[in-house]
């Protein structure tokens, strides 16, 4: 008479990767060890690999997890009518995503961009790479604002964009080193009070 199985147990890849997300998130990618991401997705180190691949392959599809659902509102900025809107949109966001306590604080991408052991200069990289599309986005569509008018031509679109663009890495770096819910509204608020135009 067989010997009756039980059932195998249930591997959800996506839960695993959101659980990989929160640990680079929150310690960088040189402090996630393998121990520790094994652990949180709750996997085996064979199944690690035959799932995802190595280390590095695991943080690409954690990073393009993080930009799908958390920083979605970027590429929405970039829609709306305005400079000034668009400006309005994507530093809400950054605050939205900053005092949603389900989430780690700071940027993935803050804490890759600018903090990397030796041996970690193709993870920099490509983060690196990410940040400057992004960027690049951000500048046509603020120079597309100048040429429709939307701010005066005494300011330079590129200039404004990347001020922005500061004011966003500065709100998530602020978020990571502690600063509260109503500072980060303050910086919101103050910097959009000074907005040029609409």
């Amino acid at each position: 008479m067989p010997v009756a199985r039980g059932r195998p147990r249930q591997f959800d890849s996506d839960i695993a990767l959101a659980a990989a997300m929160g640990v680079f998130w929150r310690h960088g990618y040189a402090g996630a060890s393998i121990g520790t991401l094994l652990e949180a997705m709750g996997i085996s180190r064979a199944t690690l690999y035959s799932t995802f691949g190595d280390k590095e392959h695991l943080f690409h599809k954690a990073m393009e997890l993080y930009e799908r659902e958390k920083t979605a509102y970027m590429l929405e900025a970039l829609e709306q009518p305005t400079a000034r809107s668009v400006a309005e949109h994507l530093l809400v966001g950054t605050l939205a995503l900053q005092t949603d306590t389900a989430n780690p604080k700071g940027s993935m991408g803050i804490v890759h961009s600018i903090s990397h052991a030796p041996g970690d200069e193709r993870v920099r990289e490509f983060v690196t790479q990410r940040s400057l599309f992004w960027r690049a986005k951000l500048i046509a569509r603020i120079e597309r604002a100048g040429r429709d008018g939307d701010f005066p031509a005494s300011f330079d679109a590129q200039g404004l964009a990347l001020s922005l663009k500061a004011a966003t890495d500065g709100l998530l770096v602020a978020a990571g080193s502690g600063a509260s819910e109503q500072e980060l509204k303050g910086i919101v608020s103050t910097f959009l009070a000074m907005w040029p135009g609409r």
